[in-house]
């Protein structure tokens, strides 16, 4: 295994830099290594080149947007490179009815870009952290605009990619590969750029496509109305976590009585917040990692600030998610898992089930031969 100060040394064309402070995920409930090597690639073939170099050392690499997820995924160890995909954030309308993004790009910032067009990106998350764009393909990602249109699936046209060997991909919603990249938690490639589908915010009078026009990073970072709100003065503290089952309406009912039985049983570890319930269209195939079946189905939640400090919380919340996992099974449902605060081998494994984490591992095999992205987060390293 390589110090941060090696891995800075491997990747100096990279401009790498050694990080002296460890970060962490949005739920702040688990952290990096005190010191780690991270670099930021500004362009599709140097973040190829970069992978390429990894995958012929063999060195793990983890991947981070904006940090949103709460497992893990994205922390490094010490002896693992982390790749920041801020620098990827420039924002492009090149083919009528999409725009396309760099995969650093925070969500509510392109909708925001796209908004001065006349435009909208129909699904974004709720809340008050926006994740990046590419975040949101590797949870499978969907918001209040899915009562209309669908998961974040359903509104991307295609993606750029690099898989785990430094080989750059166009991916688009007709290709094989297209629907196992979303709940992958980066698992089979690291994305580049989403070109995502666009629709009009005045539909009986649409304005013309705007051709050409685009927002690079720097205006973006520069332009306070773009960026999108942040957390409530009375969230900003708080360590918010939250727990989501895809549920078909059939099964609506029963599932909100489990989470009312989970939170009374578990009354000590959130204080919990009103749950809440997004009806998710389905107009195409549903990505297999997303959820089982092609049909219509809600996002049931639970969520709420934690009342335990971090250090007693482990033991608490492994039991209150494992009695969400056997829920999800018995109700014949799947859980969020990618977004939230679950980790380890077999907590996938028990959420996709066999079949799924089967064929994921194969694809897996064929994309990341050296299994260098985001190493032990799915599958054993």
């Amino acid at each position: 295994m390589r110090s941060p100060q090696q891995l800075r040394d491997l990747f100096s064309a990279f401009a790498p830099r050694v990080v002296s402070a460890a970060i962490s995920h949005f739920g702040r409930l688990r952290q990096s290594a005190d010191t780690f090597c991270e670099i930021a690639p500004a362009s599709a073939a140097e973040l190829a080149d970069a992978i390429g170099t990894a995958h012929r050392h063999g060195v793990p690499v983890r991947i981070r947007g904006q940090g949103h997820a709460l497992n893990g995924a994205s922390l490094p160890a010490a002896h693992e490179l982390l790749l920041r995909t801020e620098l990827l954030g420039d924002v492009r309308f090149e083919t009528e009815g999409t725009v396309t993004a760099g995969a650093g790009v925070v969500l509510w910032s392109l909708r925001n870009v796209v908004e001065r067009h006349g435009y909208t990106v129909p699904v974004v998350n709720d809340g008050h952290a926006g994740p990046s764009v590419a975040g949101f393909v590797a949870a499978g990602g969907f918001g209040p605009g899915s009562n209309l249109h669908g998961g974040f699936w359903e509104n991307v046209a295609a993606l750029t990619l690099v898989d785990g060997t430094g080989r750059l991909q166009h991916v688009d919603r007709h290709h094989a590969l297209f629907p196992w990249l979303f709940g992958a938690m980066g698992q089979l490639g690291v994305v580049v750029e989403a070109t995502l589908d666009v629709c009009p915010l005045d539909t009986t009078a649409p304005p013309p496509y705007p051709a050409g026009a685009g927002a690079s990073r720097a205006l973006i970072a520069a332009s306070p109305e773009l960026l999108g709100p942040g957390p409530d003065e009375a969230e900003r503290d708080e360590r918010l976590l939250w727990f989501t089952l895809f549920t078909p309406g059939r099964s609506l009912a029963k599932a909100q009585a489990r989470l009312a039985a989970l939170e009374a049983d578990h009354a000590g570890l959130l204080s919990y917040r009103r749950r809440y319930a997004y009806p998710i269209r389905q107009r195409r195939p549903v990505p297999p990692l997303v959820y089982p079946r092609d049909e219509p189905f809600f996002a049931l939640g639970t969520w709420g600030a934690l009342r335990l400090p971090p250090g007693d919380a482990a033991a608490p919340l492994r039991a209150y998610d494992e009695a969400l996992t056997r829920a999800a099974i018995d109700l014949g449902c799947r859980r969020y898992i990618q977004s939230e605060s679950t980790c380890g081998i077999d907590a996938y494994r028990a959420c996709f089930g066999e079949e799924t984490y089967a064929a994921l591992r194969s694809l897996k095999a064929q994309q990341d031969p050296g299994g260098i992205l985001n190493r032990g987060s799915v599958f054993p390293p």
